[in-house]
């Protein structure tokens, strides 16, 4: 308890505060740019948000582009140090906010840039190098406790570690969903056509297992911690170039100089030499309580996030399929889905049946995701089922023909076609109304692998 106390160098906080406020600078900025905030939040005439915050709506019109424009001046300013505790806070409402008002353009390093945001706010990287003590000179402080920045070196190991014990399914062993997305990229300039080539493919596969289970300890350890950044520089680099995964890449590569020591934070970038054996007799600045309070929030959020990205291991059936337990799990880029889904609409009294296109609901990127997820699938069958009472219909009964393919196997339903959604409830966990992952596509795993054996 105690070694979590103890004082170290505050440059570490301050250079990440400045790293992570350009970083959001250019991520609010850059989806106004490229139109991403237009297409997600601008263009749906129906939002779908999180079930149980379905309350979350995003502001209509253009809003949503003067949220994301103010997140960006909101990081300009924490990059400075302004204010830093409200406008950090602000940053955190406001993400949040965009993050669960629209899930189907949920992201995991969206979820990771929410968490670090929320962490922020509570950590004292504002009192060096900022505004707010030019401001306040009685604010600046040369230490900060360490669980400080163990909090994040621990994040940053779940997020890897979690995305290694995710990739351990026979598919991505098989390197299924990796032939197929590098069939894609053959176009790229100089490296497209060395991607779509049986070596490559095999070394995504597997290396990116090895890398995730690695890669986190390797930067813990002051022996391996130099080559396993620039291991993991290459990496996010070649994601950034291949995958186009946004700002992920290189806020991944900031946060991870934080494996480094304050001593060498403090010198590379700020060009200070500082004394760990001196930094050690500085009192902290925080009051008992607080200190023992960042100590249990440590120990609680920690814990949180050990045991909760686990959950899917508990509900029956392949999250890859049935999505259970896939989200706030760290499952990056496991497999790739396609398929479709439209509702026949029954009236109750009449019987009469018409069939409905989600389109007539859905904008363009919400219905790339609509076949992949039954709680999407769900949820748009709620807005039709309202929508068709606003007629004058009684009692809608909606019903989705879905059809789906989850790396390259054969087409299935992923929901029952003969269980009116209208009136299901939703619950959490395993769902009737989800079909299983069908054999065919070699599901079960286990009891594959048991019959393989047997017929040897």
């Amino acid at each position: 308890m105690q070694q979590l106390l103890k004082p170290i160098s505050i440059y570490p906080l301050v250079y990440f505060r400045i790293l992570f406020g350009l970083l959001m600078f250019c991520e609010g900025i850059g989806a106004v740019l490229i139109n991403w905030v237009q297409e997600h939040y601008v263009e749906p005439t129906y939002h779908i948000g999180y079930i149980g915050l379905e309350w979350i709506k995003p502001l209509p019109g253009y809003g949503m582009v003067y949220v994301y424009l103010l997140m960006a001046l909101l990081g300009f300013l924490i990059m400075l140090g302004w204010r830093y505790k409200v406008t950090s806070f602000l940053f955190f409402l406001l993400f949040g906010y965009s993050f669960f008002s629209e899930k189907t353009h949920y992201l995991n390093h969206h979820y990771l840039i929410f968490l670090m945001s929320g962490l922020m706010v509570l950590l004292p990287a504002h009192r060096k190098l900022s505004l707010d003590v030019r401001r306040q000179p009685e604010l600046e402080a040369d230490v900060a406790p360490q669980w400080t920045l163990w909090l994040f070196r621990i994040q940053l190991l779940f997020v890897y570690f979690y995305a290694g014990v995710a990739k351990i399914q026979p598919d991505w062993l098989a390197a299924k969903s990796v032939s197929i997305w590098m069939s894609y990229k053959t176009h790229f300039y100089i490296i497209g056509p060395y991607l779509n080539t049986p070596a490559m493919i095999w070394l995504v596969a597997w290396g990116g297992v090895i890398f995730d289970f690695l890669i986190g300890f390797a930067l813990l350890w002051p022996r391996t911690r130099m080559a396993a950044f620039w291991v993991a520089f290459v990496f996010h680099i070649f994601n950034s170039a291949v995958f186009h995964v946004g700002v992920f890449p290189y806020f991944m590569i900031a946060a991870n100089v934080l494996f480094f020591s304050p001593e060498q934070i403090a010198r590379w970038f700020f060009r200070k030499e500082v004394s760990p054996a001196a930094l050690q007799r500085m009192p902290l600045k925080q009051p008992e309580w607080q200190q023992r309070l960042g100590i249990q929030f440590f120990i609680v959020y920690l814990s949180w996030q050990l045991v909760f990205p686990l959950r899917h291991f508990f509900i029956p059936g392949d999250v890859n399929w049935t999505e259970e337990g896939h989200r706030f799990s760290w499952r990056m880029m496991l497999r790739t889905k396609s398929g479709a889904v439209y509702y026949t609409v029954r009236d109750a009294a009449t019987q009469r049946t018409e069939t409905v296109s989600p389109s007539t609901y859905l904008a363009k990127e919400q219905l790339k995701e609509l076949p992949k997820h039954p709680d999407i699938i769900w949820q748009v069958a709620q807005i039709i089922k309202e929508e068709y009472k606003k007629q004058g219909m009684k009692n809608p009964e909606v019903y989705a023909i879905s059809r789906l393919s989850l790396n390259g196997y054969p087409l299935h339903p992923i929901v029952d076609p003969n269980v009116d959604l209208a009136s299901v409830p939703y619950t959490w966990g395993a769902k009737e109304w989800v079909t299983p992952r069908p054999v065919a596509d070699g599901w079960p795993w286990a009891k594959q692998a048991v019959s393989e054996a047997e017929e040897r």
